[in-house]
């Protein structure tokens, strides 16, 4: 029996910074809003870093220096657009795809977020990540850190 593949999860949402700042916070400072709670390190977590270019790794680091790598970056455009090929958090090797664009508008920046590329086995990886405890959570904490 063939599953329908999950759609896209579609989150938006407004930013008191401009696009560069934006792009700034959402990669290379991505250690100082991601939520510990949504990783694999927990209280034991040391960064999380995005290698800053296409094919650059996404990956926390634990304070024990254990590594654990989330995905890889297919598109790097500065204060644009960012877009990973994304396994962290799924419970099948195959990755899917996190896009994140970036647009001003005025004082601030309209931040989109999506991921998709499901394949019909991730249905409980889509559904987790579709909740509110999943990329709301997360988004909520990164626009708090955007002051």
């Amino acid at each position: 029996m063939a599953y329908p593949t999950p759609p896209p999860i579609v989150r938006e949402l407004v930013v008191p910074v401009g696009p560069t700042e934006a792009f700034d916070l959402f990669t290379t400072k991505i250690c100082e809003w991601w939520p510990p709670a949504f990783t694999a390190s927990g209280d034991a977590l040391a960064d999380v870093v995005v290698e800053p270019r296409v094919g650059g790794r996404v990956y926390e680091r634990a304070r024990d220096g254990g590594e654990q790598d989330w995905g890889v970056v297919g598109i790097w455009e500065l204060a644009e657009r960012v877009a990973l090929r994304w396994t962290h958090g799924l419970r099948t090797p195959e990755p899917t795809l996190v896009d994140v664009s970036f647009t001003p508008d005025g004082a601030v920046t309209d931040v989109r977020l999506q991921h998709e590329g499901w394949h019909p086995d991730q249905t409980a990886d889509h559904a987790r990540f579709a909740a509110d405890g999943g990329w709301t959570a997360v988004l909520e904490s990164y626009r708090s850190k955007a002051v």
